[in-house]
């Protein structure tokens, strides 16, 4: 009775369609909702109970040591740093590597392709984008924040599922049948209605760096694509003058050129200098996990007084990284962000999604923030299985079509 009853769970696909929503879109992830990652664990072990047999562990060992690898070196500087500051603070890393780790080993089995991936992606992006879009024009910010959530790690998430479902769109398009395209491309415009509402200016960094990951491409309909990102760009930041976000931020660095630091970019501009003096004094192993609170209990002035009182973070995943790790932590992290970069090149949407998050981490903290970071690792490792997964069903068919290469 027991087996009859686990044989009727492992063919009950929407056990599977379910787990690849929750884990690849990071839902509650994105409302702030930390405890949700045990979620995510239970749906992984409960995946792995009922699809392994003893043998496969050993098989499935090395595969997700060369999925995990680029992420060594950034990994590795995190523990040296917790031997260092202790384990406070660095909770998100190996929370991030336990996520990666069992979603591997739960889902690297089940076979779902880029083109299937994409429209549950884009179908839980559009549902995101009308509840945000909801939010904003009734309710509009509460605390400068969306669920709760800081609007900027709100427009973050989206923004990585838009760059994603773009990217796929362009790169991935034979995969694609007209009805799927039209699908996505719907999905695509509400999303981008809610990021201009959002009004969160470090999501358009994403856009250019999507632009550029075409242009590395030899192929001309990559560089027509580009022109075709770049025109959604300027149409974003069309939208930005006529909210009054992007003059507001011109006005910011026109105060700030005039002594006034205390505006948005002013502070930012003033967080990043700190950084630096921070490090001068710190360059090895850098503050821990409370920088900030740390260089000024150190004898160090922000030039913002009034901003001090909040203990904030320094607005930059380069300048945060500098400042808690120092050279320790951001050599393990600019190591990592190159062997991930080389693990995406022949796949041009991993690599623009890998382009977004470093774009804009330059203005923000999206890499060393769990509510970002928790997604953006789930989303990489979606993509990665189902590029492979692809490939393998393009090699079965194509020895399905020419018996003499089995």
């Amino acid at each position: 009775m027991i087996s009859s009853f686990l044989n009727g769970i492992r063919n009950f696909s929407p056990w599977i369609t379910f787990y690849i929503t929750v884990s690849s879109a990071c839902l509650f992830f994105l409302m702030g909702i930390h405890a949700a990652k045990y979620l995510i664990f239970l749906f992984a072990i409960l995946s792995i109970v009922l699809t392994y047999q003893n043998s496969d562990y050993l098989k499935v060992s090395r595969p997700l040591l060369s999925f995990l690898f680029p992420f060594v070196p950034w990994f590795i500087s995190v523990i040296i740093l917790i031997l260092v500051h202790g384990i406070d603070g660095f909770s998100y890393a190996y929370n991030a590597m336990l996520i990666m780790t069992l979603v591997f080993l739960g889902i690297q089995k089940i076979t779902f392709t880029r083109n299937g991936l994409i429209c549950i992606l884009a179908s839980f992006l559009v549902c995101m984008s009308i509840a945000i879009i909801a939010h904003v024009l009734y309710l509009g910010f509460i605390d400068s924040g969306v669920f709760s959530v800081n609007k900027n790690k709100v427009a973050g998430v989206i923004t990585f599922l838009t760059i994603s479902c773009l990217a796929s769109f362009h790169f991935d398009r034979k995969l694609y049948p007209t009805n799927q395209r039209i699908y996505i491309a719907f999905c695509i415009v509400v999303s981008l209605v809610s990021i201009v509402l959002l009004e969160a200016r470090t999501a358009l960094l994403a856009f250019p760096a999507l632009a550029i990951t075409c242009l590395l491409s030899n192929r001309k309909e990559d560089k027509k694509f580009a022109i075709i990102t770049t025109l959604i760009f300027i149409a974003l930041v069309f939208c930005f003058f006529l909210s009054g976000r992007m003059q507001q931020g011109i006005e910011d660095l026109q105060s700030y050129q005039e002594g006034n630091s205390s505006t948005s970019w002013g502070i930012r501009l003033e967080l990043w200098k700190f950084a630096i003096y921070g490090f001068i004094e710190q360059p090895l192993f850098g503050w821990g996990d409370k920088p900030f609170a740390a260089i000024s209990s150190s004898g160090y002035a922000f030039n913002v007084p009034s901003f001090g009182v909040f203990l904030p973070h320094f607005h930059s995943d380069f300048f945060q990284t500098l400042a808690t790790g120092g050279l320790v932590g951001i050599i393990g992290w600019l190591i990592s962000l190159v062997l991930l970069l080389k693990d995406s090149w022949k796949d041009s949407t991993r690599l623009a999604l890998l382009a977004s998050i470093a774009a804009m981490g330059l203005a923000d903290r999206y890499w060393a923030h769990w509510i970002t970071f928790f997604p953006f690792v789930t989303l990489w490792l979606m993509l990665y299985l189902s590029s492979r997964k692809t490939e393998t069903s393009y090699e079965k068919a194509y020895c399905l079509r020419n018996p003499p290469c089995l």
